[in-house]
């Protein structure tokens, strides 16, 4: 199987100041010129595959794109009650001079730069023989248009929307409408895309965009601007976007596996069935952007490492330090931990309760672990788990008091972690245990230290029965929602539940659509954009997510960058999203 082997080429684009970085300004060694490269085949297919370095480099499979896509909703808070990223996932003092902010603004634009060039030069560049690849590259730069722009308006709101190729500085912007970006720009780019794009990637390099892919992410931008524009039309063009991944998946050679461990198993990762869009990783480290690509085995863990004899092991990922220093970790809330029917098999296949012992001379209570997790004081150089053994037990379910005091293991239950009644975590100590999102373990790493080389799913075929569900639901039809949502929980059942987990019309809500995008997609950066869609953004996590305290409407958009309002001359009038800074400060 081949994989897309991407190249940033974007030094010979000169685009807006305010939109520019480090990356367009490097030297260009070989002089040539963006005229000269992109009249010629091979510059267009070095363009074509440029569009994809930042998805790999910046955001699928990197910390960033966790705390503001996942972190800040009512699904997860930090790990020890760290400050790390607080701007993000707890609205601690966020504004415009947020960095990840800013340089998720600069990297979709540098993107679009990139697609714009594309679109406006490829019906100029002679493809030769091989001009059947022509229509494939023009649907890819629309493809990854449309999914940059539908990522700037939805964080965003209004923004500066073009469409041609920036090749000198410009001073001033203006913003463009979301209904005017969503109808003259997303919409229309992705229709095309689904058109223009072949069924499988040309040469079969996985990560490409694909036909597949287009539909997927069709349904997910119609879906969203349902909630803000006409709704019968926009629920209709998600439900038809995808009803055509659904009805006809085997067309397209994607199908739901069988079992929802089988979408994590480590052995489908790089030949995934259910995955409309990837973003990839070769195992070979040179290919990739760098040393440590992807970093989510780490990113959603609990401490393990260093506690009752443990260390760092293959199976399991990364672990934050004992002693609760600042770092990227997210931990569920009780909300979340609490959302799936004990009929519901996503939660084992989600989340890791338990970890064994693999230190090969076993290991012995000591003080500090017992002083730890409240174990009765006689457990100190008398109690010992052994290799192979469980060594901790971090779990949603409530432990009788005598358990936790005569197993040989250690044990932090629900109530240990989260107050019962609020579920406000109780404290910095506590919340270093929690269960383990175990979605992205990579058991093909050199060392326990090595990064993961894991492709990461952008869109998958359960999304889309989601899609399907909610959208009927918008249109009135919560019969065929229920048919939906009871298609794709057929795999989800434990023998003995099916009747539990069957739902029907009745319990077709927006509130129950959420949750179970949680059940399937929880930690898959979603989660964000759901809240914001549905309108439940501050409602949710102030019922759900309460140690989130700073929480305030106007966060339903993220504040536009100082860096770029600084950049421009009509800053004032391109305006500030309400409740963050003005740009009017900036001359005061």
């Amino acid at each position: 199987m081949n994989y897309l082997k991407i190249t940033a080429i974007a030094a010979l684009l000169t685009v807006t100041a305010g939109f520019q970085s480090c990356d367009l300004d490097e030297y260009n060694p070989s002089g040539a010129t963006a005229d000269a490269i992109f009249t010629t085949k091979a510059g267009m297919e070095g363009l074509v595959n440029s569009i994809y370095f930042n998805f790999r480099w910046k955001y699928y499979g990197r910390e960033d794109p966790v705390l503001y896509m996942e972190g800040g909703t009512d699904l997860w808070y930090n790990y020890g009650l760290v400050g790390y990223g607080n701007a993000l996932t707890q609205y601690l003092n966020l504004d415009w001079g947020q960095g990840q902010l800013k340089t998720l603004w600069e990297r979709q634009y540098d993107i679009i730069n990139l697609c714009n060039t594309g679109i406006n030069r490829l019906p100029e560049v002679d493809y030769g023989s091989d001009a059947y690849l022509k229509p494939s590259r023009e649907g890819e730069f629309r493809f990854m248009r449309a999914y940059c722009y539908w990522w700037l308006v939805e964080f965003f709101g209004g923004v500066v929307a073009r469409t041609e190729e920036t090749s000198t500085v410009e001073l001033t912007a203006d913003r463009t409408a979301p209904a005017d970006i969503y109808d003259q720009i997303i919409l229309p780019d992705l229709q095309l895309a689904c058109q223009l794009l072949e069924a499988e990637p040309i040469d079969g390099m996985v990560g490409r965009a694909t036909k597949k892919a287009a539909y997927g992410a069709l349904a997910r931008a119609a879906l969203s601007w349902a909630a803000y524009g006409d709704a019968d039309i926009y629920n209709q063009m998600a439900l038809d976007a995808a009803k055509e991944l659904i009805e006809n998946s085997s067309a397209y050679k994607t199908r739901l596996y069988d079992s929802y461990e089988e979408v994590f198993a480590y052995e489908n990762n790089k030949t995934n069935e259910e995955a409309l869009f990837v973003v990839t990783y070769d195992r070979t480290s040179t290919y990739n952007p760098d040393s440590n690509p992807n970093r989510l085995i780490n990113y959603f863990n609990p401490v393990y490492n260093q506690v009752c004899g443990m260390s760092l092991e293959m199976a399991y990922g990364g672990s934050p330090n004992f002693s609760i220093n600042n770092t990227c970790s997210m931990m569920p809330t009780r909300y979340l931990l609490e959302l799936f029917d004990e009929g519901d098999v996503r939660y084992d296949v989600s989340f890791l309760e338990a970890f064994i012992q693999n230190n090969p001379e076993g290991w012995v209570w000591s003080k500090d672990m017992v002083d730890a997790f409240a174990k009765p004081a006689s457990f100190e150089g008398n109690v010992s788990i052994q290799y192979g053994d469980t060594a901790l037990l971090y779990t949603r379910k409530v432990i009788l008091q005598s358990v936790k005091d005569s197993a040989p293991y250690a044990i932090a239950d629900i109530n240990d972690v989260y107050d019962a009644q609020t579920g406000v975590i109780k404290s910095a100590e506590w919340a270093r245990f929690f269960p383990k999102l175990h979605k992205y373990i990579d058991l093909g790493r050199a060392t326990t230290s090595s990064p993961s080389t894991n492709d990461v799913i952008v869109i998958r075929l359960a999304e889309m029965y989601l899609i399907a569900a909610e959208a009927s639901i918008g249109l009135g039809r919560t019969t065929e929602a229920a048919q939906y949502i009871n298609a794709l929980r057929k795999r989800a059942v434990r023998p003995g539940y099916e009747d539990r987990m069957t739902v029907s019309a009745a319990d077709m809500t927006v509130d129950f659509i959420l949750e179970e995008r949680a059940r399937e997609l929880c930690g898959e950066h979603l989660h964000w954009f759901d809240l914001k869609r549905t309108g439940k953004l501050v409602e949710n996590i102030k019922k759900y997510n309460p140690t989130i305290t700073q929480i305030q409407e106007h966060h339903i958009l993220r504040p536009i960058p100082q860096s770029f309002l600084q950049s421009i001359l009509n800053a004032e009038e391109f305006g500030q999203n309400p409740g963050h800074t003005q740009p009017g400060s900036l001359f005061e």
